[in-house]
């Protein structure tokens, strides 16, 4: 039979070997709880080090591609300089060789001989038509280039309608009037005043001012000066006819 004293030793025993069971049990559990851990922030450190890899490889990549376009365009660049030099050199090579040849001398010659023919036939026939039918060339300009502007001119002037201020002769007296000219064809004219229209003929250069008697005649032709102007709506307007 155990005396109490065995049996309070028994019971310390008991609860000590419990005791350091359960201490036993639950270091394992603390273990693999930490090498869990371990696991995940590995893991965790893992993406993040090959998020930041493909994010620099891909930097890597972008910038080698800026390099290479830089590289073609530069080399593009230099073949388009290289390019344009020799054209110029060319171009340069070319003038020298015409500017040296007794043909260009000739050809500027006959240029400039057939523009003082053009000018003066030019200024015969604008001794004929109403003023703006045909420009006339300026004194300083060269003869050939004066001539192919004053032909340009002409052929613009020709083919449309053009309302202008001019003086010409009325009765013998000179007179400041509104002209409705028709391409180089005819043109008419109305006073300033709109008191007296009529007709424009051109004889050496000079203007005289045919007044038209009838009063519808006078309303038609100012009738047709304020369309021309944009002053009035389109309609069909009869113009009495330019005597020579």
């Amino acid at each position: 039979m155990l005396t109490p004293s065995v049996v309070v030793f028994w019971r310390h025993s008991v609860l000590g070997l419990a005791m350091g069971g359960l201490v036993s049990a639950a270091e394992p559990v603390d273990s693999a709880t930490a090498a869990l851990e371990q696991i995940r922030t590995a893991n965790q450190v893992r993406r993040e080090i090959a998020r930041e890899a493909a994010a620099w490889t891909q930097e890597r990549q972008r910038l080698e591609a800026l390099i290479a376009a830089t590289k073609a365009d530069t080399a593009r660049s230099e073949r388009d300089a290289l390019a344009a030099e020799n054209a110029r050199d060319a171009a340069r090579q070319r003038v020298a060789a015409l500017a040296g040849s007794s043909d260009l001398e000739a050809l500027r010659a006959r240029l400039a001989q057939a523009g003082v023919r053009w000018n003066a036939v030019l200024a015969q026939l604008a001794a004929t038509l109403p003023p703006g039918v045909v420009p006339q060339a300026r004194a300083e300009d060269d003869a050939f280039d004066a001539g192919v502007k004053a032909l340009d001119a002409a052929e613009r002037a020709a083919g449309g309608v053009a309302v202008e201020v001019v003086t010409g002769t009325r009765d013998g007296q000179p007179a400041a009037v509104k002209m409705l000219r028709i391409a180089g064809a005819a043109a008419w004219w109305v006073a300033l005043d709109g008191s007296a229209a009529g007709t424009v003929t051109v004889k050496n250069g000079a203007l005289e001012l045919q007044v038209v008697p009838g009063e519808s005649e006078r309303l038609a032709i100012a009738a047709a000066l304020a369309q021309a102007e944009g002053r009035s709506g389109p309609t069909v307007v009869l113009l009495p006819g330019v005597r020579p």
